[in-house]
């Protein structure tokens, strides 16, 4: 993007995935993906260019899963809709602020 430029590369820190339960501010389904020395150096290095070639979760959450849980409270999926909230947390060498 047009901020690359003042990101520090490789990525080193940890995204935060959630999918948020659509019936209370509670129990959402969270996936944390960390960047750190054991992740293979393709995944944190910036793109220089089109990159068709996708990583990640194999499986974020079962389809089976997004409906009506009664015993947990939880609907993830509601009137054909996902909310989803990610947060980047930055482990920043250059950059202490942003710790």
């Amino acid at each position: 993007g047009e901020y690359d430029d003042i990101l520090e590369w490789p990525f080193q820190g940890e995204i935060t995935v959630e999918l948020l339960n659509q019936l209370e501010d509670k129990n959402h389904y969270k996936r944390v993906i960390p960047f750190n020395d054991k992740t293979s150096d393709k995944c944190k290095c910036r793109k220089e260019k089109e990159d068709t070639n996708g990583w990640g979760l194999f499986q974020f959450i079962p389809h089976t899963d997004l409906g009506l849980n009664s015993s947990t409270n939880t609907q993830y999926l509601m009137n054909d809709i996902l909310y989803f909230r990610v947060s980047v947390k930055v482990h920043s060498k250059t950059k202490p602020w942003l710790l």
